[in-house]
């Protein structure tokens, strides 16, 4: 494809109004000959380029959007002409800067010598004009400094100008980077401007040829500070607001060297304490830790006062990092040593560290208060006493005898531990489907929106279509006709599921459905694939997707042919469990009415009676609901809705009341394997045949009752975990099986975790086995803490159902610990966190039966198992466990006051009493 040609009348248009002159421009153009258009230009007057700008003007119309490689010349033609034929300064900004010409940007050079000839005021407006745009536009900085150096004017000051002129020097690296900098004319500007652009930093980090000392931005521009060419009090002070702003630490780390490389005096430094305590407060760790090493300096000289020490000290013992913390204890420790008569000013600020999350910073800040109490009055031992009471129990006491004073009001009540757990999960009712066309369509859009996991919508929008079809088909897709047509994919939506068995790898299924309501499938693809689904025999998704998908195609089917009055299969809550009795009315309502039974729809029905009664609801099939089977009234009950389903003559109402009986499946068994999956160790979960399954279901819900083996390839999306896990509510065992493996790449390859799955798979009704334990497990070795908090969130939710089984998972992170791929600090950090929230018990329940593996793993980093001791001694400290571990009272034994011996003692000392 070529730039489209203005021809016949325009042309002749263009001629009898300009001459040849213009004509001549715009031949130029279409050779795509960018130097001669720039010539033809040059002899144009100021009359015959306003008509020249209107030709170019149509030809740019004429070819927007036409970005070929063919196009490339002509389109840099066709900038250079149009930069030289605009007569106004905004005009000529906007036309270089335009999108149309990003394909194929004009020369820098040619663009300079069309405009060479324009006004000084004028080439400076253009420049500034273009300096003000966003980086996101990339205007070249050759061109802005070239018109800068041809108008004499000042260069601009903005963030495009700015990281331009950085990325200028890295192009020329024959000359030094000082040597460049110290012949820039606008250099004191460009500095100045320099601190405060966004993100600068990060570029201006690496090293340029030239004598040592002086190859790197901060390097030269403190050689440049020495020699006179800067202002050194501008430059400090530029400098240390810069770091007071924050921002990211690779951009902060170049400032923080040049800090380093101006070499403050101590007279710059005393004249500055203000900027160095809001540092060492607020700043990210390491500009935090060069404003603590200043101040430990002026501290340990005299140069700073007990007050103001005391003040930072607060502020720097209230922060996490431990070794900020520890640093200032040891510092602080220096300056009583030299001067032990600023105890009572200093002491009560230690006793900032008597609440910090490291217990190993809280016993050295009271040994640190014990070395010096005899400087302090009753009144400020008084106030450590009360401050002392933040410290763990363990360390309570010796406080106590520290101090001389006990911890706590005298007449306070013993300490009695109570457990702290979130309330077990209580299952909604599911409110009826919409009662009107606008209604569903608004559920469709819902899930459209966004929301292909919300089960429950989904559920109501699959019975709502079927409803509403059987209604008035004209009024539904009346309704979802405007719901469907603002999506992208409306006009390709035939044609792509023709082609997949599902929608969208990401979608819920009800596209499939509402195509159908719509009439955009035909009759013998549906048939086509309700056979392929419903025989079991695609290979598209396996287990309960595939159960999932042969649902949406039997609806689309049936509403496409054969609506029936509603679906059976609906749930009764959010679960994805349906009420007996509701089930046994559903299949009645249908007997009256003489409507056709979906096979998929009936069984999925079946596979999610509930046969216990759900917890905190009041029951939706009302009164008399089972309270569960192998119970007086629970038997009685399930007899009671198998004799009204019998009672319907027909071969569902058998099948029904043959499950009524026959009562709930049990759970396939299962043991663990060590498999590799992503070229990783790992431990997975093979469970046996479902018994029961294969005898009352065909198709995909027979299969369900397949063995899982981790070698066996599983399809089942992860991104759909509700409606998995709704398939067969009493069964998450199934689900965390089939998902296993992506949770090992969870841990192992820090893939990132499906939102809101673990909390889920914890919620479901049903027991919870290996494969849930060891997901949970897998979930606390997460990369990011915000993922392995979902971890946590579903161990406390296991806890509360009281289905938690700490000593498996206790067992699980001991030997996932040894898997080469998995950081065992990460599952420190969870069980933290769950201790964190009040569970103590819990955490220390299954850390009881992970540690004597933990302390026999020779590979173990050592800073890990600390972190495991730590977590252990507290939370024995706070539940008042009481147990024998001979790994640890061995560990315990050794000598050496390492942070895991410390920890190891402790704990020994908690468990002893």
């Amino acid at each position: 494809m070529t730039v489209r040609l203005l021809t016949g009348a325009a042309v002749d248009a263009a001629r009898a109004e300009a001459g040849p002159g213009v004509l001549d421009v715009y031949e130029a153009v279409q050779q795509g000959d960018a130097e001669r258009a720039a010539q033809c230009v040059g002899k144009l007057d100021l009359v015959q380029r306003r008509v020249c700008i209107d030709l170019l003007k149509r030809l740019r119309s004429a070819n927007r959007g036409v970005w070929t490689w063919d196009n490339r010349e002509r389109l840099r033609a066709l900038a250079v002409a149009g930069a030289g034929c605009q007569t106004g300064a905004a005009a000529a900004s906007a036309w270089i800067a335009a999108r149309d010409f990003t394909w194929a940007p004009a020369p820098d050079a040619l663009l300079l010598d069309v405009l060479a000839d324009r006004a000084p005021e004028w080439l400076a407006d253009v420049a500034h004009r273009l300096a003000e745009r966003p980086r996101s536009a990339s205007i070249s900085y050759e061109l802005m400094a070239g018109l800068v150096r041809l108008s004499g004017c000042a260069a601009p000051t903005t963030e495009a100008y700015v990281h331009g002129w950085v990325f200028s020097h890295f192009h020329s690296r024959r000359v030094s980077l000082i040597d460049r900098l110290r012949s820039d004319p606008h250099l004191t500007g460009l500095v100045s401007a320099f601190f405060v652009t966004p993100e600068v930093g990060s570029y201006a980090q690496f090293t340029f040829p030239g004598e040592p000392g002086a190859n790197t931005w901060p390097e030269a521009l403190a050689l440049l500070t020495r020699d006179g060419v800067l202002d050194r009090p501008t430059m400090v002070a530029s400098c240390l607001a810069r770091l007071l702003r924050g921002g990211r630490q690779m951009d902060e780390r170049m400032f923080l060297r040049l800090l380093e490389e101006l070499a403050l005096t101590r007279a710059e430094q005393l004249a500055r304490l203000a900027d160095w305590a809001a540092l060492a407060a607020d700043a990210s760790s390491p500009v935090a830790a060069h404003a603590q090493t200043v101040l430990g300096t002026l501290a340990l000289d005299g140069g700073l006062s007990d007050e103001r020490l005391a003040d930072v000290t607060r502020a720097l013992l209230f922060r996490t990092e431990k070794k900020l913390v520890r640093a200032q204890l040891v510092l602080l420790g220096k300056v009583l040593k030299a001067r032990p008569a600023a105890a009572g000013v200093l002491l009560p600020a230690v006793a900032e560290a008597f609440g910090h999350a490291d217990t190993d910073v809280q016993e050295r800040a009271l040994k640190l208060v014990g070395r010096y109490t005899v400087a302090l009055d009753r009144m400020q031992l008084a106030e450590l006493a009360t401050a002392a009471e933040l410290l763990t129990p363990g360390l309570r006491g010796e406080a106590a005898e520290i101090l001389g004073q006990p911890i706590g009001e005298g007449d306070e009540i013993p300490y009695s531990y109570e457990e702290f757990l979130p309330p077990a999960p209580e299952w909604t009712p599911v409110s009826p489907a919409g009662a009107t066309p606008a209604e569903v369509a608004e559920d469709v859009s819902v899930l459209l929106a966004g929301a292909p996991n919300d089960l429950v919508t989904f559920e109501r929008a699959l019975d709502g279509l079927m409803r509403q079809a059987a209604r008035d088909r004209k009024a539904l897709t009346d309704a979802l006709r405007p719901v469907v047509e603002a999506q992208r994919w409306w006009e390709h939506m035939g044609s792509w599921i023709e082609r997949q068995d599902s929608f969208h790898f990401l979608s819920s299924g009800i596209e499939i459905v509402v195509a159908a309501a719509l009439g955009q499938l035909r009759m013998e693809l549906l048939h086509q694939r309700v056979q392929h689904t419903s025989s079991g025999a695609s290979a598209a998704r396996g287990g309960p997707a595939a159960v999932r998908d042969a649902r949406c195609w039997e609806a689309a089917h049936r509403i496409h042919s054969d609506p029936g009055p509603f679906l059976l299969a609906t749930p009764t809550d959010s679960s994805g469990a349906i009420e007996a009795a509701v089930l046994v009315e559903r299949l009645e309502e249908y007997t009256r009415r003489g409507a056709r039974v979906g096979e998929m729809d009936f069984g999925q029905a079946l596979l999610r009676v509930r046969f216990e009664g759900p917890p905190g609801i009041d029951g939706a099939a009302g009164a008399g609901a089972p309270s569960g089977p192998g119970s007086p009234a629970g038997d009685a009950q399930l007899s009671f809705l198998a004799a009204r389903a019998d009672a319907l003559g027909t071969s569902h109402g058998t099948r029904l009341a043959e499950h009524l009986r026959e009562g709930s499946l049990p759970a396939p068994s299962s043991h663990r394997e060590h498999r590799e999956v992503y070229r990783a160790r790992t431990v997975l979960v093979d469970l046996g045949e479902l018994p029961g399954l294969r005898e009352r279901f065909d198709g995909p819900l027979a299969r369900l009752g397949r063995p899982v083996t981790p070698t066996e390839p599983d399809h089942s999306p992860v991104t759909h975990y509700r409606h998995l896990l709704g398939v067969l509510p009493a069964q998450p065992e199934l689900v965390a099986a089939r998902l296993l493996h992506f949770m090992s790449g969870v841990a192992c390859h820090n893939f990132a975790p499906q939102q809101g799955y673990l909390p889920a798979l914890a919620e479901a009704p049903g027991p919870a086995g290996q494969a849930v334990h060891l997901s949970v497990a897998y979930g606390l070795a997460a990369r990011r803490p915000q993922d392995r908090l979902e971890a946590v969130d579903a161990l406390l939710v296991l806890a509360a159902r009281g289905v938690l089984d700490a000593e498996r998972l206790g067992a699980d992170i001991a030997e996932l610990s040894e898997l080469t791929l998995i950081k065992p600090g990460r599952f420190a950090d969870g069980v933290r966190a769950a201790a964190g929230t009040g569970a103590y018990a819990t955490v220390w329940a299954i850390l009881r039966t992970a540690l004597p593996g933990l302390l026999a793993q020779e590979s173990l980093p050592a800073k890990a198992l600390g972190d495991f001791l730590e977590v252990g001694a507290d939370c024995a400290e706070r539940c008042g466990a009481r147990a024998e571990i001979p790994e640890l009272t061995e560990r315990a034994g050794r000598p050496g006051t390492s942070r895991v011996q410390n920890q190891a003692r402790r704990l020994h000392r908690a468990l002893s009493g």
